[in-house]
């Protein structure tokens, strides 16, 4: 089966992600829902067959995990 945006997209509509994946030039990023606030959303790479659907769904994971350490307010040390 050739894997399309369609169905990454609906793969992570089924996740209830909100978000859709869509192509740059020379890469794919993700916009929309909970990636719309993220500062850093893009995969770089050349075509949707370089990833399976299950690796864009982990890529999708792991730039949640990213952005929000990213947008967490820093924690401050206790002084002794």
């Amino acid at each position: 089966m050739r894997l399309t945006l369609k169905t990454i997209n609906e793969e992570l509509a089924t996740l209830g992600k909100g978000a859709e994946l869509a192509k740059g030039d020379g890469y794919f990023y993700f916009s929309g829902g909970e990636a719309s606030d993220w500062l850093d959303r893009t995969v770089k790479v050349p075509t949707l067959a370089s990833l399976t659907l299950g690796q864009w769904v982990d890529e999708f994971k792991r730039l949640k995990k990213l952005n929000e350490g990213m947008l967490r307010p820093p924690t401050r040390k206790k002084r002794a």
